[in-house]
């Protein structure tokens, strides 16, 4: 038989790092909580931005100028706000066939905000009928 000799191979325990035993996180870890029953600094809660509000005729009229410019390129969209539910409704048509190819948002979802909002004013009117006593 021949004689084949092995690599020289250290113990695995040799080639292993000296373990380090963990007492706990360093002062640069650690994060300073205050103590219990001290007193918080205040902290100044500012006010959200004032959000400019809209009346409806100024609704209204930013519909007809983007009507008027979807016009001028010759696409056939359509916006119109819907009064009961004061949303505004795009439909999108074929320009051959005249056909709806899509309505944002969509009929079946107008249908049922409607049928929410009715629901909804029976249910105030009836909020305002009854007496408790």
């Amino acid at each position: 038989m021949e004689n084949i000799s092995q690599p020289n191979v250290a113990p695995v325990a040799a080639q292993a790092a000296p373990m380090r035993t963990h007492t706990g996180p360093t002062s640069a870890e650690r994060q300073e909580l205050p103590s219990v029953g001290s007193v918080m600094p205040p902290v100044e809660a500012k006010a959200p931005p004032k959000v400019e509000e809209f009346e409806p005729k100024d609704l209204a009229k930013a519909i007809e100028d983007l009507q008027n410019f979807v016009d001028k390129l010759g696409r056939d969209l359509n916006f119109k706000l819907d009064d009961q539910l004061d949303r505004t409704i795009i439909t999108v048509r074929d320009v051959n066939t005249n056909q709806v190819v899509r309505q944002i948002p969509s009929e079946e979802m107008v249908t049922i905000a409607r049928q929410i909002n009715d629901s909804l004013s029976e249910i105030r009117k009836g909020l305002l009928m009854k007496d408790s006593a």
